[in-house]
């Protein structure tokens, strides 16, 4: 048994290649620019909305449901087999259509419908594109997300005596 104490600088042992680095970028801009659009544009809308069409809150809340109810049917629709990077695509430039056509629209009915397009291809996007950044990374990095799952309770005990209760991570551990 030998201790080595030399200061010499070794480099850091590398935990993603370059490849999975520029997966993970793809899969962050896909979602970032799908979500971002469809969720989170519609909400500086809304005030100009309410001015210059007279939209109450209510009529907001009722635009806001169909859009969750959108997420809804494309997270069901989302599971049948499709090709993803088509799939990416699409939910991508529909996202952004049904947005920019809120601008352009009147009337709360195609607003609304506008906003359900937009939902069903936001789940769309949620879900195909995780599953393509997923199903191209080695088992390495799954760990990281059944521990999380598991941490929080979300997935049954490995031993069917333990309790369904998460214990919280140790802080400064070494």
């Amino acid at each position: 048994f030998h201790l080595n104490y030399s200061f010499s600088r070794k480099q850091a042992p590398r935990y993603t290649s370059p490849m999975e680095l520029r997966l993970a970028l793809a899969g962050l801009a896909a979602l970032a620019l799908a979500q971002g659009i469809g969720r989170f544009a519609f909400t500086p809308l809304l005030p100009m909305m309410q001015d210059d069409a007279g939209l109450s809150l209510a009529q907001g809340g009722s635009l806001a449901a169909a859009n969750y109810l959108g997420y809804l049917v494309g997270a069901m629709w989302a599971m049948r087999p499709a090709n993803a990077a088509f799939v990416i695509r699409a939910s991508t430039v529909v996202v952004a259509a049904a947005t920019l056509a809120m601008g352009f629209s009147h009337g709360m009915a195609l607003w609304a419908l506008l906003r359900f397009v937009a939902g069903v291809a936001s789940a769309w996007s949620l879900v195909y594109v995780s599953a393509w950044c997923l199903a191209r990374l080695d088992g390495r990095h799954m760990g990281i997300v059944f521990a999380e799952l598991r941490w929080r309770g979300l997935t049954p005990p490995a031993d069917p005596k333990d309790e369904y209760r998460p214990v919280p991570p140790t802080r400064g551990a070494p």
